[in-house]
């Protein structure tokens, strides 16, 4: 009779389906903690690249930042009684400060100051400089520096003057590579530099 031992126990199992029984295992813990790490491998990487291409973020935490670096660099100057500057190129920019060379001469140097500096982002980003509503053809400061002569200088596109001034007039556009997001910095009325996100 099925179900029951060969001596003859009612409701034991018999010998061959407990043997059936013992052969239909479950995951071993070991297997269990593969799967685990490896969901929890797959869900990190799926987090990490949501926070690297959080784009709208990183562009208008750039442009916010330039906004705030260029007003301090307008304060400094003011409280410094000093000329400070900043110059733009296709991915970067550096401030520049108005000091004396070797001869005693006024030029503009890089201003070696990590708190007004360029520190980089996780997306690629495109500057675009208007300044008094003409367009300027940025290059990436080693060309400029290569294309100098003895003579000649780089100077900043926007100074800081002593005075409380900014000068000329700018536009400096914040974009993504693909210019899908653009946040725009710009010389304003009430303010000196306004921050606005473009439509």
């Amino acid at each position: 009779m099925p179900g029951v031992l060969y001596w003859g126990l009612p409701g034991l199992p018999s010998i061959r389906t407990a043997k059936r029984l013992t052969t239909q295992q479950g995951f071993t813990l070991l297997e269990l903690m593969v799967v685990i790490v490896i969901i929890a491998v797959l869900a990190g990487f799926v987090t990490v690249n949501l926070n690297l291409r959080n784009t709208p973020k990183s562009i208008r935490e750039e442009a916010t930042r330039l906004g705030f670096l260029m007003q301090i660099a307008s304060e400094q100057a003011t409280y410094a009684k000093a000329q400070l500057g900043i110059r733009f190129h296709p991915e970067d920019y550096e401030f520049y400060f108005l000091a004396p060379d070797e001869k005693g001469n006024q030029t503009w140097q890089i201003l070696e100051d990590k708190r007004l500096k360029f520190h980089g982002s996780q997306e690629e980003l495109e500057f675009q400089v208007d300044l008094s509503g003409v367009p300027i053809v940025l290059e990436p400061l080693q060309d400029e520096l290569a294309g100098l002569g003895e003579e000649t200088e780089l100077k900043p596109h926007v100074m800081f003057l002593s005075n409380g001034e900014i000068m000329p007039d700018f536009s400096v556009v914040v974009a993504d590579e693909e210019a899908r997001y653009r946040h725009q910095v710009y010389s304003g009325i009430e303010l000196p530099v306004v921050v606005e996100q473009l439509e």
